[in-house]
């Protein structure tokens, strides 16, 4: 399994804990909006999503010429790699498959730095003598997947100079960041806006997480330089984003916010719940702020809760974990207690 979400091999699944997306479903507006606009399927879509463009830049606070918007997060970084002719790609391990697709795609170098268990997985200044050896391209997702911590802000910040000054492109994937209370004063695309205007810094988003709506296909990449975008954007298919992406883009952001608001408390004190009960049943839970958890078990869990209908996200495949490394979404109370309660009886027996 490369990601969460797969459901197609399996009439077991009842209840899908493997994809980490916003438990309160997609905002009513979303749907509504498609429902109104279906006659709109009868025409091509607007290849340069200006009406799109014009709401992120609303949203983000960064303008719609330095906005380009995608068929989902993995097509913009396929094309970053491509159109920016990355020939060496630093990554860290584990980190989304996804970077890794990318980069064999485009037959580009993958060099590794492989995060410490015994360090939680967390980014330390180890990874500056990784980057010192001038990579073309650097990845780094925050929170992380799949372990969902972030990468401390002041280390964050040091990377962007020093790839700033070195010429190598920084790919900042946000993608699980607006499930976070203290987006709007973290996010590195700050650094895209004057006076910083950063370069070398691209940022990724995309609505599949904190809009829910993953079956869309829909991301975007911000850059201070148009130009950078233009590149990128030629190595995309024409009409890349769909008519009901649009749609469905445009009107999530108009939803209420109070939507996302509610999904962060919502979150944030399952999580703590979760994280309780799990370290109460001898679970190894790492540290992490995501609408996911990352732990560990010595006891084979991910067979026995499909038996139940329950699917989490198995994650031995990932470089540089093991077998018994998983991760679980966290959902509403409800759906949670379930996930505990089968927990709790596979343990104990």
């Amino acid at each position: 399994m490369l990601h969460g979400g797969e459901i197609y091999n399996s009439i077991k699944v009842q209840r899908d804990f493997s994809v980490n997306i916003n438990p309160l479903g997609m905002p009513e507006t979303v749907s509504r909006r498609l429902c109104e606009n279906v006659s709109l399927l009868t025409q091509y879509p607007d290849q340069e999503c200006r009406a799109l463009r014009a709401s992120l830049e609303k949203y983000t606070g960064v303008p719609a010429r330095q906005i380009l918007c995608g068929n989902g997060a993995s097509e913009l970084i396929e094309a970053a790699v491509r159109g920016l002719r990355a020939r060496s790609i630093l990554l860290t391990a584990p980190s989304f498959s996804g970077y890794g697709h990318a980069a064999r795609a485009a037959e580009a170098e993958i060099r590794c730095h492989v995060l410490k268990r015994e360090e939680d997985f967390a980014l330390t200044d180890r990874y500056l003598d990784d980057l010192a050896r001038r990579p073309d391209m650097a990845i780094l997702c925050s929170p992380a997947n799949p372990v969902g911590n972030r990468i401390d802000r002041s280390l964050f910040l040091r990377i962007a100079e020093i790839c700033e000054r070195q010429g190598t492109w920084l790919i900042a994937d946000e993608c699980f960041l607006g499930f976070l209370p203290d987006e709007q004063e973290t996010t590195m695309r700050r650094l895209l806006l004057p006076p910083r205007n950063h370069q070398r810094l691209l940022v990724l988003d995309a609505f599949t997480k904190r809009f829910a709506i993953p079956g869309i296909r829909l991301g975007y990449l911000m850059a201070s330089d148009p130009e950078v975008l233009d590149r990128i954007h030629a190595q995309q298919p024409e009409w890349s984003v769909s008519v009901p992406a649009q749609i469905a883009g445009a009107a999530a952001l108009e939803t209420d916010p109070q939507y996302l608001k509610t999904a962060r408390e919502m979150i944030a004190a399952e999580r703590k719940r979760m994280t309780q009960a799990m370290e109460n049943m001898g679970l190894r839970v790492f540290p992490g702020e995501a609408n996911y958890i990352f732990f560990s078990s010595e006891i084979e869990l991910y067979q026995p809760l499909l038996d139940r209908g329950i699917l989490i996200r198995n994650c031995d495949n990932y470089r540089g974990l093991k077998k018994g490394d998983y991760r679980t979404a966290v959902l509403r109370p409800e759906e949670n207690n379930i996930l505990l309660r089968a927990l709790a009886e596979i343990v104990q027996a």
